[in-house]
């Protein structure tokens, strides 16, 4: 399947937000099963969706379609392992934290946690931040990656690796509350 067929969008990496939102509506409304389409054809627009929102599954796909061959093991860039060390010290935190939390017996404990806590939480949103960044400097380089320069297969590993962080971060985040 070609997600970018699929949701009718051009075959290209620089995709909006809102571009993909509306190309999924478009599309949903010719395939739902209430406007005369059927459950499998709706689910491959999901599918789609699901794919093309993420950026490094969108390069991969890009990648597909263009013929290009990637190798998705190997290193990441050098800059990515400063914030890996800055991802991972906040994830410990959060989870030492949590473990702090599950093991208090009173409400006074629990209570007493609370500047942890919001440290901790300081820390996650912190590191959110600075993969959301990275994230979007990585998608700064599709422009070249469609003109034939780059390395499509690193930008997609370093992409994969931010998405993964970002998801972790979210959920210790989401468990602090």
């Amino acid at each position: 399947m070609n997600p970018f067929e699929r949701l009718g969008l051009e075959r290209r990496l620089a995709i909006s937000g809102d571009e993909l939102r509306e190309a999924f509506r478009a599309a949903g409304k010719q395939e739902h099963p209430d406007a005369g389409g059927n459950g499998e054809g709706f689910t491959a627009v999901q599918e789609a969706f699901k794919l093309l929102s993420s950026p490094s599954r969108r390069l991969k796909a890009w990648m597909a379609a263009e013929g290009i061959e990637g190798n998705d093991r190997g290193a990441i860039s050098p800059q990515l392992l400063d914030l890996f060390a800055k991802v991972g010290a906040a994830l410990q935190k959060a989870d030492g934290v949590t473990k702090k939390r599950e093991g208090a017996q009173s409400v006074l404990a629990k209570a007493l946690l609370e500047p942890e806590v919001q440290l901790a939480r300081e820390d996650l949103e912190a590191a959110l931040e600075d993969v959301a960044g990275a994230i979007e400097r990585e998608e700064e380089s599709f422009a070249q990656i469609e003109a034939g320069e780059g390395d499509p297969s690193l930008v997609s590993r370093n992409l994969a690796f931010l998405e993964k962080w970002q998801a972790e971060l979210k959920a210790r985040f989401a468990g602090l509350w």
